[in-house]
């Protein structure tokens, strides 16, 4: 065969291998689903017309472990009064317990607060028997009790930060402080229906896998800086629901109580005088 021919053979042959590359079509779904942590409450405190239920933290849980989660809203929660969905007073208020000055009384002694939680001009008590057990047991000031609800589709942590405590009067003169403000969390992931609204039915407890509440931190003195109070293992959302279905209650019980004290009765006593003594205590949603 000549040259000539050897060539033509070949350009026809590369010709057929090209034209027999076949067509393709690719597709390729993806779906990207990040930790998310949902606080609600109150948007404000009573004293500044707050309301609820509002959510003003929307955390992804981006950032890294052990710093707080990126938030998509600039505002901040309030809590609101444990069993209700009213906002904290934000002032010398309370309305969040029911309190009782007189303890072991022989008769009388029945007390009728006007609805703030505090002992004022406004409250009455009848007169009332005393023995050698009749005491005001710490009840001239009620313990603060305070609730913040999260959802989430992730564990989490919880860190606090309380401020150095503002103290008046007798409290100020003695050097009572953020020790003498007693601090404990609870979680409780069926808080069932509050101010209305159902909670929790859809949950589950966030503090399994986890260590859950720090038991170690019994005071404000504790959260100078920023501290865990809650290791979470895993996510609130247990079952389809709503986000106040798939929410659990984050519940704080603070107490004044007296920096002398001994035993286990700790709490306020009439050698400790008058005043007042307030923090503010700042909870933050961490990456685990």
């Amino acid at each position: 065969m000549s040259i000539k021919k050897i060539a033509l053979a070949t350009g026809v042959a590369a010709m057929m291998t090209a034209t027999s590359a076949y067509a393709s079509v690719i597709d390729r779904p993806f779906f990207k689903v990040l930790g998310v942590v949902i606080v609600w409450g109150a948007d404000d405190t009573a004293a500044n017309s707050g309301a609820a239920p509002v959510a003003s933290d929307f955390v992804l849980l981006t950032n890294a472990s052990g710093t707080a989660g990126a938030d998509l809203i600039a505002d901040d929660v309030y809590t609101v009064v444990t069993g209700s969905l009213d906002p904290i007073a934000g002032d010398e208020g309370q309305a969040s317990a029911t309190i009782d000055p007189i303890t072991g009384q022989t008769s009388g002694g029945v007390f009728t607060d006007d609805g703030n939680g505090l002992l004022d001009a406004a409250d009455s008590l009848t007169a009332f028997g005393v023995d050698g057990t009749t005491d005001i047991d710490g009840a001239l000031t009620s313990d603060h009790t305070s609730t913040f609800y999260v959802a989430s589709n992730a564990a989490f942590d919880i860190y606090a930060t309380a401020s150095a405590a503002t103290a008046t009067g007798d409290f100020l003169v003695d050097g009572v402080d953020e020790s003498n403000i007693s601090f404990a969390m609870a979680v409780d992931a069926s808080a069932g229906t509050v101010g209305g609204l159902s909670v929790g039915s859809d949950a589950q407890d966030p503090s399994v896998g986890g260590t859950g509440v720090v038991a170690t931190i019994d005071s404000l003195d504790d959260l100078s800086a920023a501290t865990k109070v809650f290791d979470g293992g895993q996510r609130t959302a247990a079952t389809r629901g709503s986000i106040a279905d798939q929410s659990v209650a984050f519940n704080m019980t603070y107490a004044l109580t007296d920096p002398t004290a001994t035993g286990t009765d700790t709490g306020y006593d009439l050698s400790m005088g008058s005043g007042t003594i307030t923090s503010d205590v700042t909870f933050t949603v961490y990456v685990p």
